[in-house]
Parts: structure tokens; sequence; C-alpha cells
């Protein structure tokens, strides 16, 4: 390959320069910021002044440090796993994307990590400015918890990335990346740090406010050319990756829930309600797919990666309260059933009324059943409702911290956290847009690894491309028309190409199937005369399948259209011959 066919066009050198240019600078900006600012959390005594046993028992125990990460680290551990691993896999079920949902996961969730650091740091000082006196001259101590915090922000820049899977550069991720920490910690400091609002697992924080600010960032970016595109479509293999990752944030997700809460009991319950409530999710989602799915009564494989986990969701905000698990149970189901009628009937609807393209459909996970559990955790703070036989004295304190005003403070925060959101994200969303002349993705490269990725060469092409790199003749309609093509969806009316559109897209899988299995066959061939027949055998069943796909509608046909057989096509002619006459009725006609 030449160096021409190598160089970008200069308006991705340009978005390339730029990203790298700002990535490096942000970087060399968290060196200085945490040489400076950042210490490491210690434990608070006075060595001096201890006694030998004393400070035997501090060095066996550890003090308070040690305390800390025993207490917290399991649950570090299983967040890493979620953000990194989980929300990446569950966003690979787009047949050419993968490397991208996993990749922009992977940069600025570690982005935002560091990032978030700071920011916390800051908004906490602040807090602690005004309660205690003090200023930013002293520094700044990270604890386990500390870094535990960006972790949960990396979630709810996650859950955003979401609503925008495939329609976005590196760079204009990055600009996320960098953006929505300021506002999700300024969402905190406002409901937990001044309001004292009742949020455990970020249902708020996190599940509401990240799903807003991704549906607004969404808004800007969804085009007619977006919500056409047939790469927004699944794969067989990639819906399998997806649900690896459906599975791994289905079994963390108590730890999700459970890991800021209070020692003991709170902790249990939290751990308790949060799985109780996935199961009844999990057990609604099978029964509602079931019954809506395609009007086919045929599990939705999108409803059981996604609706499965609504229960953990609704958990967010009252977890570790005392809601008992017959009330955990009843919440996931109701969470599993709405989320599921969500992408059902509320995405289309977003998608033709309001212009709000959701690719994963984070308005279905996150903000409904984030939304219901926020309600939820109000009427349950609700004075005369928290009763205080269901508490001890001292979790009482640590759970309802506001006292008689918990339940107004929440509602409060919930309906700020989508304020904030909505303001956050028109303002990034704005940027976005912008960006969009800095090598910004064209329309035919929408849901595509190839925009930014090296790729290998069994990468899935266009069915076209396919074809003609295996010497075959492109299959044609009566009119001359490539298959499953854009230019055969050009010469289509409307009506035909909503109707067959679902069927020209299995067409192109399944002919993208047969070429990768007869590619596997040749690779592990021993014998030529095996690989040669192997070779007869897909020819026929490519050119079997695309003459199925020559049939029209009948309510399709112009009325001004002559009356005579057209003629058939030489590529039909080929059919018919190498199948003596009968190909309608092979098996492989009848795919």
């Amino acid at each position: 390959m030449s160096k021409e066919e190598h160089k970008l066009p200069l308006s991705k050198r340009k978005e390339s320069v730029i990203f790298m240019m700002i990535l490096f600078a942000f970087q060399v900006f968290m060196v200085v910021l945490f040489s400076v600012w950042v210490r490491y959390s210690k434990n608070e005594v006075d060595y001096d002044k201890l006694t030998s046993a004393e400070r035997e028992v501090l060095a066996a125990t550890g003090g308070a440090v040690q305390e800390e990460v025993t207490n917290i680290y399991g649950y570090f551990r299983d967040i890493n796993i979620m953000i990194f691993f989980g929300f990446g896999f569950l966003m690979t079920f787009l047949r050419r994307y993968g490397y991208s949902a996993l990749g922009y996961t992977f940069i600025i969730s570690a982005l935002v990590s560091q990032w978030s650091v700071l920011i916390f740091g800051f908004f906490e000082t602040v807090d602690h400015k005004n309660d205690h006196g003090g200023d930013f001259a002293s520094t700044f101590e990270m604890s386990q918890t500390v870094i535990l915090q960006g972790l949960f922000c990396a979630g709810a820049v996650m859950i955003s990335y979401g609503a925008i899977l495939g329609r976005v550069t590196p760079l204009q991720m990055l600009v996320v990346g960098i953006f929505e920490p300021i506002f999700y910690f300024l969402n905190m400091f406002i409901g937990e740090m001044n309001l004292e609002a009742i949020d455990v697992g970020g249902g708020m924080y996190i599940h509401l406010f990240g799903s807003v600010f991704g549906l607004t960032i969404a808004w800007f970016l969804t085009d007619k050319k977006s919500k056409d595109c047939e790469d927004n479509s699944p794969s067989y293999s990639g819906d399998y990756f997806a649900m690896a990752g459906t599975l791994f944030l289905w079994m963390m997700w108590p730890s999700f829930n459970a890991a800021i809460a209070p020692l003991g009991e709170p902790q249990f319950r939290a751990i308790a309600n949060t799985f109780l409530s996935l199961t009844a999710s999990t057990i609604a989602t099978f029964i509602v797919t079931r019954l809506f799915g395609h009007l086919g009564h045929k599990i939705d494989m999108v409803h059981v990666q996604n609706s499965s986990l609504a229960g953990g969701v609704v958990q967010g905000c009252l977890a570790h309260m005392n809601i008992n698990p017959g009330g955990a149970i009843g919440m996931g189901f109701l969470a599993g059933v709405i989320s599921v009628l969500g992408y059902l009937f509320i995405s289309p609807f977003l998608q033709r009324r309001f212009n709000i393209q959701d690719t994963c459909g984070i308005h279905n996970l996150h903000f409904m059943p984030g939304f219901i559990g926020s309600i939820a955790a109000c009427i349950a703070a609700w004075k005369g409702i928290n009763d205080k036989s269901l508490y001890n004295p001292i979790e009482f304190e640590q759970i309802f911290r506001a006292g008689d005003d918990q339940a107004k403070n929440n509602a409060a925060a919930t309906f700020i956290s989508i304020g904030i959101a909505i303001a956050g994200g028109l303002f990034v969303g704005a940027i976005l847009k912008a960006l969009k002349k800095v090598g910004g993705l064209k329309a035919k490269q929408y849901y595509q690894d190839s925009a930014f990725w090296h790729v290998p060469i069994d990468y899935p092409k266009d069915v076209e491309y396919v074809i003609e790199q295996n010497n075959q003749p492109m299959p044609t309609t009566d009119n001359g028309d490539n298959v499953g093509g854009v230019e055969m969806k050009k010469h289509l009316s409307p009506a035909t190409n909503k109707k067959d559109s679902g069927y020209r897209r299995d067409l192109i899988r399944l002919l993208e199937t047969l070429v990768r299995n007869e590619q596997s066959t040749d690779d592990s061939s021993n014998s030529d005369s095996d690989s040669s027949d192997d070779e007869e055998e897909r020819e026929r069943r490519i050119r079997k399948l695309a003459k199925r796909s020559n049939r029209r509608p009948k309510n399709t046909q112009s009325e001004h259209q002559p009356q005579h057989q057209p003629e058939e096509s030489h590529f039909n002619q080929a059919t018919e011959t190498d199948n003596g006459g009968s190909s309608t009725n092979s098996p492989a006609s009848k795919v």
C-alpha cells in the first residue's frame, strides 16, 4: 500500500493532532497538580507520644488507613471490573464498533478517574472551608474513598457515552471526559455535601445525572443519516460479548450500591436489597420481552442485556434502607417491566418526536429506573414513614442526615440533578457539534471502527466489497441494482425501503457469514479438491440467497409499469444453470 493510501485527510490529521496535544497537556497538568497538592492518606496519630505497646498494636493493625483499605478494597475491585469490563463489553453489540466501545471506555474512564480526584478535592475543600475554615494552601489527602469517587464519576460518563455510541470521534469523547466530571461534582457538592440527600448507590448522582446529560448531548448529534444507518445494528458475536458485560455488571452491582454505605446492618441491607431487586428485574425482563418481543413471543437480546440490570439501578438511592425484602423484589420487578416497555415504545418515540437517538437505550436502563428509585427514596424518607423503630439510633442518624427535612431535600436534589445535567449537556453538546468541523464523522463512518482504528482483514465489510473481493458477480435485482447495498436503496420506493430494510440487513449478515465461513474452511483445509467443492457450494448458496431477495411486495409495483415479464439478468440465468433450474426448492433458498 502506498504512502498516499495511508495518508489521512487534512481534517482527520487535525483531529488527531488536537486529540494528542490535549491528552498530553492534560497528563502534564495532572503530574504537576498531583505533585504539588495531593498527598496520601495517613494515620492521624502522634507517633512520638505512643508507648511501645501502642506502637506494636498500630504496626499489627495498620491503623485507620488499613481499616479503610480492608473495608473498601473489595468493593473498589468489583467497581473497577464494572467500569472497565462491564460497561465496555456491554457496548460491544454493534457489528463494526467493538474496538471503539472498549477502547474509548478504557481511555476515558482512566482519564476521568485521575481528573475526578482533583475536582472532588476542590469541592471537598470548599465544603470543609465553609464548615471549619481553612484554605487551599494546605494539601489534600487522597484516600481509598476518594479514588472510589473517581470510579463513580467514570460510571456516569460511561452512561452518557451509551447515548452517543457510534457517532463521536476520539476528540469529542475527550471533551466529554474533561467537562462532564465538573458538572458531576458540582451536582454532588449541592446534593450530597449541602442538602445531605440520600443516594448510597448513585441513583441520582450517577444514573439520573449521567443519562440526562447523555440524552441532551445526543440531541445535538442526531441526524437523519445516523438514524437510518444500517451499521446501527448488532451482530451475533457482538451480542454475546455484550451479554458477558451484562453478567459482570449484574454480579458486581451489589458492591456498587454497598461500597459507601454505613458499616454493619445498612451495608448488609444494601447488598441484599440490590441482589433481590436484580433477580426480580431479570424475571420481569423475560416475561415482558416474551409477551411483546416483535409480537412473535420471542426473547429480545437487547432487553435481556439491559433491562435485567434495572433492578440494580432502582435501588441506587435507598438500597441501605429498611424497605423490607418484599419491597426490594417489588421495586426490581417494576423497574424491569418499565425498562423493557421503554425499549419497545419510548425510545422510538424519542427518536421520532424529539430527534434524540439513544444508541444503547440509557433512557430505559438508567433514567426511568433511577427516577423511580429517587422518588421511592423521598417516600421512604418522609416523616412518619421512616419509622425509627426500624433502625438503631446510630444508623438512623447515619442514613437520615437531614432529619425531618430528608424527604424534601431528596426531592430537591433529584430535580437539581436533572437541571444541572441538562445545562451541562447543552454546553458540552454545543462544543461537540462545533467539533464536527474538525475531523467529524461522515455519514458512511457512523458506527464503524475503521474511521479511527487499524482493523484486521476479517473486519466486517459491506456485502458488495466482500463479494467483489472473492471475484463474485454482484447480485442484482430485476432493475440491475445491487442487492442489499446503497444503490438498491436509492432506487426503491420509501415504502419498500421501510418494509424490506430488516430483510436486507439479514441478507447482508447471511452473505457475510457465508464468506467468512468459506474463508476459515479454506485456511483449515488440507485438500484442494475439498476446497474446490466448498467454493462451488458457497457460490450456489450466495446466488440462491441473492435471487431470493429479488422478490418485491405486491403493492410496490407501479400502476404504469409494463406488464410484460422482465428479462432475467445474467446473474439469475447463471443461478438456474448451476442449480439445474430448481433453485427455489433447495434448502439454501429457504433461509
